[in-house]
């Protein structure tokens, strides 16, 4: 009888978590159209949980907003299930995605020269805009190693019908120096509370 009860257990967790897969909700259109197409931040959230930005990286299919779709989440390095995890140096075109969706804010009037470069990493069939070969050049020459990708989430479509999103993009790695005037700034603000605090339990 306790067997049948742990079996019983192990299945019902296995089939909840089979129920309750990861639902991104795209809600909003970006507010940029370029070429024809919508380019940059969708509104949505994951799970229905908070707002967030998601950008496209597939040009190859249609996704309709407002929808919902299941997706399977992937994080840099590990691909996982990322659409485009089989190409040729899958890894250095999803690093050079997320730095590229980084430079949307820095530079909002080439958001569609970015969103292009973006879609012609992974499909270079993607339409040409005036501007994009700049931005390509520019992800092709970056040096991953000097950035933070931790924040990146990649949404594969669990069908086929619906296109991939990323969130998240680079922040600069700290420098050395930087790291240890942070730490050296710590420790003196430490140094300054224990000294104060003995002159006060005076």
């Amino acid at each position: 009888m306790k067997r049948f009860l742990i079996l019983l257990v192990i299945i019902s967790m296995f089939s909840t978590a089979s129920v309750f897969a990861d639902t991104l909700n795209l809600t909003t259109l970006p507010a940029n159209t370029a070429g024809g197409y919508y380019v940059g931040a969708v509104g949505g959230n994951v799970n229905d949980g908070a707002p967030m930005s998601f950008f496209c990286d597939d040009f190859s299919t249609t996704t309709y907003v407002p929808s919902s779709f299941g997706v399977n989440i992937s994080t840099i390095p590990s691909l996982g299930s990322a659409k485009w995890g089989n190409d040729a140096a899958p890894l250095f075109k999803y690093e050079e995605a997320a730095w590229l969706i980084s430079q949307m804010a820095l530079n909002p009037d080439d958001v569609g020269p970015i969103q292009y470069a973006i879609w012609n990493i992974f499909y270079p069939a993607a339409n040409d805009l005036s501007g994009q070969e700049i931005w390509i050049a520019r992800a092709q020459g970056i040096d991953p190693a000097s950035y933070d990708f931790s924040s990146v989430r990649i949404y594969t479509a669990s069908n086929t019908l619906n296109q991939e999103f990323m969130s998240g993009g680079d922040a600069p790695v700290p420098e050395p120096a930087t790291v240890f005037l942070v730490g050296s700034g710590l420790l003196g603000v430490a140094w300054f509370g224990r000294k104060f605090k003995k002159q006060c339990s005076v």
